[in-house]
């Protein structure tokens, strides 16, 4: 490996280094196991399949004990820092986000993959680890019970951060929790990331807490349109894909999410 590559980012899960002009190598933390480096790679190689542009997984890697994977290198800012660089342009990307992810949930993967995991197996799984209430998890439990298990490719955590402007058009990056399942669930993720996340924390707060409200229902109007969704299919997932979210994280809105939850459980 070149002693020329640079450090150009850095997460709770993995750094990303670039190697060259063409290639970026994600490597993740050391107490990373290779269960999240293979769903990443399959979940992007899935939506490629599929028509959406993303960094292309070009082959694993271990480097020094550490997996990762090398990457096709995209070139562009962050969406939110262009929102923050540029606040006006804000409902435009905000729709451009909803669009890609309305195309990525129109089809079924042609290929069914044991790598990528089920929306409902991973929700129970993490509802049980979450910080809310009792009865909101207990609430939180039995929507999901009630709620349709689907064939569709979702991202997992779709939101401002993890959406690169290319010259080409938006480029979503970190696969790591895409799921398979009802897209319903993955535009109710997207949605509370919008209002409830962080997306904000990384020197932009002021842009986007300043119209979080506002920006999750633009979001959920323009993926309802895109999509022929209706809005009432996304909010029934909200309860259980909130609490499953919900572990107490610092650089969440704590109070506005854990308020929101505790109103939801208790209609």
């Amino acid at each position: 490996m070149s002693d020329d590559r640079s450090l150009i980012g850095t997460g709770s899960s993995a750094e990303v280094w670039a190697i060259d002009d063409d290639r970026v190598l994600k490597l993740y933390h050391a107490h990373a196991n290779a269960i999240p480096v293979a769903l990443e790679e399959a979940a992007a190689r899935a939506a490629h399949a599929l028509g959406l542009k993303v960094a292309l997984p070009l082959g694993r890697v271990e480097e020094g004990g550490r997996l990762g994977i090398m990457f096709e290198r995209i070139y562009g800012p962050t969406m939110l820092a262009q929102m923050v660089r540029d606040p006006g342009r804000m409902w435009t990307l905000v729709r451009s986000l909803a669009l890609y992810q309305a195309r990525l949930h129109r089809d079924a993967p042609a290929w069914p993959s044991t790598t990528i995991p089920k929306v409902h197996t991973v929700l129970a799984h993490r509802i049980g680890l979450s910080a809310a209430s009792a009865r909101a998890k207990a609430k939180a439990l039995a929507r999901l019970d009630s709620l349709s298990t689907g064939d569709r490719l979702c991202h997992g955590d779709l939101h401002p951060d993890n959406m690169l402007i290319a010259s080409s058009g938006p480029v979503a990056i970190d696969w790591s929790k895409a799921m398979i399942g009802d897209p319903a669930a993955d535009a109710a993720r997207t949605a509370l990331l919008i209002r409830y996340g962080a997306s904000g924390a990384k020197g932009g707060a002021w842009v986007w807490r300043l119209g979080a409200a506002m920006s999750a229902g633009w979001y959920l109007f323009c993926y309802c349109r895109a999509s022929g969704m209706a809005v009432r299919s996304i909010r029934d997932w909200r309860l259980p894909v909130a609490v499953a979210w919900y572990r107490g994280q610092p650089e969440l809105n704590r109070s506005g999410i854990a308020a929101w939850i505790e109103r939801e459980a208790a209609r």
